[in-house]
């Protein structure tokens, strides 16, 4: 396999100062300059490597959402066996766990989703998006939580599932104010206490 071109490694060098920029800045906020001097590039350089700033949004949000949908579908593949192996609460504790704990959270991935949620209003193709990307996440907990609690009915799977959703993007939406771990604890104890009105 060869060596990437210097136009690849100059893009993902450009996505990877974009994203952080974002997350810092909000979408809006990103301009050419902010982007250039975190890439360390010339301005010139940017438009010359990634096109225009609809073509550069284009990619981040592409780049964003595969990288969500490759982490979502791994862990979506151990979801079977996980639930076969442990009890109930055990499997309860899994999800928990990897939706709330330290080791897995991601605060500027987060903040680059919530600032492209906030674009999204004024961006239909990226609305578009978003709301397929929110309404595939909200589904797939939705199915897993009918799996455990299979007696229950889909309005309530509906409700709990959409709140520890909310729960969980709020809670790393914080990190800007430094406080997100002083409600990690209670973030996850509220999911907790969400899921046990299924029981």
């Amino acid at each position: 396999m060869g060596r990437p071109s210097k136009k690849e490694q100059r893009t993902e060098e450009i996505l990877d100062a974009f994203y952080r920029c974002v997350a810092r800045y909000g979408l809006e906020g990103s301009t050419l300059e902010f982007i250039a001097n975190e890439a360390g590039l010339k301005r010139s350089l940017v438009r010359h490597y990634v096109g225009n700033r609809d073509s550069l949004v284009d990619q981040l949000v592409e780049r964003v959402l595969t990288h969500s949908s490759l982490h979502w579908e791994a862990f979506l593949a151990e979801v079977p066996s996980v639930m076969e192996q442990h009890s109930q609460d055990a499997f309860i504790e899994y999800i928990l766990e990897a939706l709330f704990s330290e080791q897995h959270s991601d605060a500027e991935y987060i903040l680059v989703v919530e600032s492209l949620i906030f674009s999204a209003n004024h961006n239909p193709a990226l609305r578009k998006k978003m709301q397929q990307w929110l309404q595939r996440f909200t589904d797939d907990l939705g199915h897993i939580m009918g799996e455990v609690f299979s007696d229950k009915t889909e309005q309530d799977l509906k409700a709990v599932s959409f709140g520890i959703i909310s729960i969980y993007f709020n809670l790393d939406s914080l990190s800007p104010l430094g406080m997100n771990h002083l409600y990690r604890k209670p973030a996850r104890h509220a999911a907790r206490l969400l899921i046990d009105t299924l029981k």
